[in-house]
């Protein structure tokens, strides 16, 4: 193989590669929600006030084969923000709609689940402030309707 013909074939392999990978990368854009939360709730260990936050899956859409995902929320406007990292739950039903799961225990509201439209899988985030949430005696879950935002 002439130097000209390998440099072309070098090229060409290059191109394929980012190729593939943009397209990896845009199978695994972020999925981002927003709601309207209208009381304090917990996330990892972060107290958040009411008000509109996003829920962004910067993984990509959760899949059930995976193993743990990345929650980001935010509230753009008091400059408030954390990411943590997610369980992956699986759910026997596509849901209908984005909905995001709160469980209270006591005089505190956890995050407990974030959920995306048409999917099986969902992000399930732990909760560091005292054991499992299913161990819980009398919490009481909090279902809220959220939007999809710059989805796929």
């Amino acid at each position: 193989m002439t130097k000209k013909a390998l440099t072309q074939f070098t090229l060409l392999i290059t191109l394929i590669a980012i190729s593939a990978g943009a397209a990896n990368a845009q199978a695994r854009r972020k999925v981002t929600l927003e709601a309207s939360v209208p009381f304090e709730f917990i996330v990892g260990n972060r107290v958040f006030p009411a008000g509109t936050y996003t829920f962004e899956m910067a993984t990509g859409l959760p899949k059930a084969s995976e193993q743990a995902g990345v929650l980001i929320v935010r509230n753009h406007e008091r400059n408030l923000y954390t990411a943590v990292s997610t369980g992956i739950i699986a759910d026997g039903n596509a849901h209908v709609a984005p909905k995001l799961v709160f469980l209270r225990n006591g005089d505190h509201v956890f995050l407990s689940k974030v959920w995306r439209q048409g999917n099986l899988a969902g992000l399930s985030v732990p909760n560091v402030s005292g054991g499992e949430m299913q161990d819980w005696q009398e919490s009481q879950v909090l279902t809220l309707d959220a939007v999809a935002i710059g989805t796929i």
